[in-house]
């Protein structure tokens, strides 16, 4: 999935939808019910503290989530690149893979195959580095995903080389991990 900078304005228009207005609503509504229907201004001031704050806390964490989910990169963000190459011993902070399993529900067609292929890549370079026979089978799990997948399309060279590194690399350290 390609990821696309939102400029300034875009990203205030989007936040405000997100965060502003439902907040503005909480406050109004948690004032106005206890104050002119109750004619309690105890609850009142209360109400308007307490529930805009929690209305906000969830708002800014479902607006990071789709922001991150789309692929959307804000102005303030700094760009993290990262080396997927399970040869290299490193390892792939696990946030960030969660990052893109977060993406894949967006994804369709050619582009949801490669993001299966690179997950997998992910998880082996992680098993590589761990020594983790689970994370090696989640990345065989992401392999034959993307090959049920490709089935039933027809994909791009790229892609295809894409899948078929991911299985050379899995049958490569199969081995390793205690397979035949």
């Amino acid at each position: 999935m390609e990821e696309k900078r939102l400029s300034f304005f875009k990203w205030l228009g989007l936040a405000l939808l997100f965060i502003g207005l439902p907040t503005v609503v909480a406050v109004v509504l948690s004032f106005s019910i206890p104050y002119y229907i109750l004619h309690d201004m105890t609850l009142a001031n209360t109400l308007s503290t307490i529930i805009p704050i929690l209305v906000f806390v969830v708002s800014a964490t479902y607006f990071k989530r789709y922001l991150e989910s789309r692929g959307l990169i804000t102005p303030f963000m700094k760009r993290v690149s990262i080396t997927i190459l399970p040869d290299s011993g490193q390892s792939i902070d696990e946030k960030y893979i969660k990052s893109f399993e977060a993406k894949l529900k967006f994804a369709k067609g050619e582009e949801y195959i490669k993001q299966l292929a690179m997950i997998g890549m992910m998880y082996l370079q992680n098993a590589i580095a761990y020594d983790n026979k689970d994370l090696y089978l989640r990345a065989k799990e992401y392999l034959s995903r993307a090959e049920e997948a490709m089935q039933r399309k027809s994909v791009s060279f790229e892609t295809k080389m894409l899948v078929d590194n991911l299985k050379s690399k899995i049958e490569t350290y199969k081995y390793r991990f205690g397979e035949r």
